[in-house]
């Protein structure tokens, strides 16, 4: 059985680091750039700080009920109707924004390396990726995490510092962009892009040390937020905006423009490596949680025949869209301004619910 799956606290703030922080190699930097100009690093930061808060007051209440996902606790808040359609809930969610990543990660090589291959052919690679990493499990791929993501972190870090020469403070004036209203107004809708530390209420019963939890959530949450302003930070002291806002691949534009003296030039192959190995770690991840989650919703024995049924699913929606634009517009226009109230709000309310209805359980059951 997968549940008797054990994850040590390193590999599982790896899978957390690296399912919030994957957006970094898409579009991240050129779309919250969009959004509040100049002041990105702002709202990063600001919203940063509200998913702590968030977590900070989820984290004592989820202690209560150590050894359990956030499956099991949608059935003690709401009985085994309410953990159905929380769990269906939760499974649309994880589709959406699978499906969508997969096709950005997708027309990204295309456009980059594999000019000449259909999309669909680029799709089907990937999801054969998808299969294998979703059928060895969630401590395979924890795993692999562990031994990814420091060489991912390093490579990131490296592209950022060899950009260093070109620098310029003045870029990112005006300091707060298109205005302190704009930003507050964004940076609620922004939230969406923590979603994915909603992965952790769902391999918490994995955990070799379940206390450490609280630890994991934190420290996972606030080196995510200096990642991503980081990224974001660097493009915009290179590209000043509304220059930020013209490149589809920042990161990808970033290495490109690497040249020291005449020998050290393009390095941008080594980029795509490091591309394809975060699209492989997170667009495996996001399988195996939406066959994990069906599993638990309707407490089905086995989570592998489910995987060729939702990659069927996954690969049928990914082509649905014409273009790499029509995908952003639908990224940009739904997941973002709604994602983060399912992924932040909603487990919050059924930690909340649970908490009240074990108390009160307690209480009759004392008496």
């Amino acid at each position: 059985m997968e549940e008797k799956a054990k994850i040590g606290n390193f590999e599982a703030f790896c899978l957390l680091l690296n399912m919030v922080c994957a957006k970094i190699v898409l579009d991240y930097p050129r779309t919250v750039s969009e959004d509040v100009g100049s002041a990105a690093w702002i709202m990063i930061i600001l919203d940063t700080i509200v998913v702590f808060v968030f977590f900070a007051i989820i984290s004592p209440l989820y202690e209560k009920f150590l050894g359990k996902d956030l499956i099991d606790i949608s059935e003690i808040a709401l009985k085994k109707v309410g953990k159905i359609i929380i769990g269906i809930i939760f499974i649309v969610q994880f589709l959406y924004m699978t499906h969508i990543t997969l096709r950005e990660f997708a027309e990204d090589i295309k456009v980059i390396s594999l000019t000449a291959t259909p999309i669909s052919v680029v799709i089907i690679l990937f999801c054969i990726a998808m299969i294998v990493g979703a059928y060895l499990g969630i401590e395979a791929i924890c795993r692999v995490y562990a031994l990814s993501v420091p060489i991912l972190t390093g490579a990131l870090t490296l592209i950022l510092m060899l950009n260093s020469p070109k620098f310029d403070i003045s870029r990112i004036a005006p300091w707060f962009g298109l205005g302190v209203e704009t930003i507050l107004k964004k940076g609620l809708t922004n939230l969406s892009q923590f979603s994915e530390i909603v992965v952790l209420l769902l391999i918490a019963p994995f955990l070799n040390n379940k206390k450490a939890f609280k630890g994991i959530g934190r420290l996972g949450i606030l080196l995510s937020g200096f990642f991503l302003a980081m990224a974001t930070t660097c493009y915009l002291l290179i590209y000043q905006f509304p220059t930020s806002t013209e490149f589809f691949l920042p990161m990808y534009q970033m290495a490109r423009i690497i040249s020291f003296g005449r020998f050290f030039t393009r390095i941008e192959p080594a980029f795509i490596l490091i591309w394809v190995l975060t699209a492989f770690l997170y667009l495996s991840s996001s399988l195996y949680f939406i066959t994990y989650i069906f599993q638990r919703t309707f407490d089905l024995k086995y989570r592998r025949p489910l995987i060729v049924p939702f990659i069927i699913i996954l690969f049928t929606l990914s082509i649905l869209p014409e273009n790499l634009y029509s995908t952003l517009q639908i990224d940009m226009q739904i997941y973002s301004r709604f994602s983060w109230i399912i992924a932040i709000l909603l487990p919050l309310i059924l930690v909340i619910i649970a908490s009240v209805r074990s108390r009160k359980n307690k209480e009759a059951g004392n008496k």
